[in-house]
This record gives C-alpha cells, structure tokens and sequence, in this order.
C-alpha cells in the first residue's frame, strides 16, 4: 500500500504516520519500504531519515535564496517518486504541502516560473503513473480552524514548530489550499478525515477501516500469510 498523508500543521500527520507504521507491521508483518517514513515536505524542519534538522540546520535551509530552496526540493521530489516503485510507501505531503509552501511562503513556484508549481505537480503524478500502476492513498486530514489554532499555541514552541512561517491568521487559506490540491490530485483515491474531535487511536482506527477496499493482492497476499 502507498499512503500520502496530507493536511496542514497541526493536524496530526505525523502522529498517525508513526501509528500507521506500526499498523502495518502488526497486520502484514511487514514494515513500509525499509521502515521508513518520508517526512521531508516542510521547510525548515524535516523529518526522517537520518533525522529531523536541527535547529542550526534550519537556520542554514532559511537563509538559502528561493532558487536553491526551489532546487532542494524539486531535486527530492524527482528522488522519492522511484520510492513508488516498491510496494509500499509513506509519505507525509509530498508534492502537495510543498507546493502550498513553496508559494505562500518561499517565493518560488510561481505562476509563470520555470518551475512554477501548479505544472511541477502535475509533472509529479504524471511520473508516479509511470512508475506503478498501485493507486497512491491521499489520507486527507482536516480539522476546524478553531482546532489548528488552539493546538498552534500549545504546541508552536516545539522544535518541529519553532520555526514554522505558518500564523493563525493563514489558516483558513492554508486549509483551503490543501483542499483544493487534493481535490486536483488524480494519482489515487482520497480518504478525508477530521481530527478535530476524535483521539489519536479513533483515527487511526477510522482510516485503517478506509484503507483496506484499496489493498493491492499483494497487501491482501501478505495479510493472510501473515495471519495464518
């Protein structure tokens, strides 16, 4: 199976990314491709392998000018789309929340650029399609803007957040702009999921129900061996 899990800060990608890892190697008995999960959309900070950035390292990707930021992550994109090519895969934005952030906050990606975004991401999908015919799962997480501020001001000093452009007033466009690039998205089905309410476990549990009509013979394969 191959998730892309999408929704604005705060929402909880990457809580459910690490619920949904753990998920699958208690169903399957096996993890996503190499157990990773790649978690590189936002700048500054980045998850994953090897680690998250650190603080200095942010500092060092802000003070890149909107050419190289461009180029850092158009050159990951290209990378992580051969991910597809395997089984199974995890990602957390992708090509969605980079296009969100390229242009709202980057000043790269723009209408009318080389690389302007809204063609990027099409050329982006285009490629997955080549690369595997799998449907892409986009697990679209969404909550109130109520919600998103309220969990901004608890959590907006933590280093995955310190350092974040996004302000209480984006929130409604952010949330938007994620609505309408899901809803452009043509590489697979899209789950939609509210956070604002139910529990970490009550999600995952909501979506892992959602998940299984999309299973490959290979994930249905994997899961009754593994059951026994």
């Amino acid at each position: 199976m191959k998730i892309i899990l999408a929704g604005i800060e705060y929402v909880g990608t990457t809580t459910l990314a690490n619920m949904l890892s753990n998920w699958k190697k208690k169903t399957t008995g096996e993890p996503f491709y190499m157990d990773l999960i790649h978690d590189h959309s936002k700048l500054p900070h980045t998850s994953g392998h090897p680690d998250d950035t650190t603080l200095e390292e942010q500092e060092q990707i802000l003070a890149l000018s909107p050419k190289l930021k461009e180029m850092y992550h158009r050159y990951g994109m290209y990378y992580h789309i051969h991910h597809y090519a395997q089984e199974d895969d995890l990602t957390v934005g992708f090509h969605i929340e980079e296009s969100i952030y390229a242009r709202r906050y980057y000043n790269y990606g723009l209408p009318g650029d080389q690389f302007d975004r809204e063609k990027v991401f099409e050329q982006v999908e285009t490629r997955i399609k080549q690369v595997t015919s799998d449907p892409i799962i986009i697990v679209h997480m969404t909550a109130t803007p109520a919600i998103i501020a309220e969990r901004m001001k608890e959590l907006s000093n933590h280093p995955a957040h310190l350092n974040s452009p996004l302000t209480q007033a984006d929130i409604p466009e952010v949330l938007a702009e994620y609505e309408r690039l899901v809803e452009k998205s043509s590489i697979g089905p899209v789950i939609k999921v509210d956070t604002s309410k139910e529990n970490p476990n009550q999600i995952l549990e909501m979506v892992t129900s959602s998940l299984e009509p999309y299973f490959t013979n290979s994930d249905r394969e994997r899961i009754a061996t593994f059951k026994g």
